[in-house]
């Protein structure tokens, strides 16, 4: 994936995807319900398929059929569900 953008680092991934955890735990902690948290749901998802293909996001937001680049070049489209 070669672009004039700015991409994040392994360590920027992780880095998002805890500070992600840790305002799902609040917000569960809160007494708010998981499937009101789409949105965080949804990015948490998308944070863990980066880190997991050392891939990146998509470059641009609600990019079209797919939202994580794997390291291999693959376009992989993440779907996260809540129950």
């Amino acid at each position: 994936m070669q672009s004039d953008r700015p991409t994040l680092t392994q360590v920027q991934i992780i880095q998002s995807l805890a500070e992600a955890l840790s305002w799902l735990e609040k917000e569960i902690s809160w007494g708010v319900s998981p499937g009101e948290l789409n949105h965080l749901t949804g990015r948490i998802g998308e944070l863990y398929a980066a880190m997991i293909t050392r891939g990146q996001m998509a470059l641009d937001t609600n990019q079209r059929g797919y939202d994580v680049v794997s390291a291999s070049n693959e376009r992989i489209s993440v779907k996260t569900v809540t129950t």
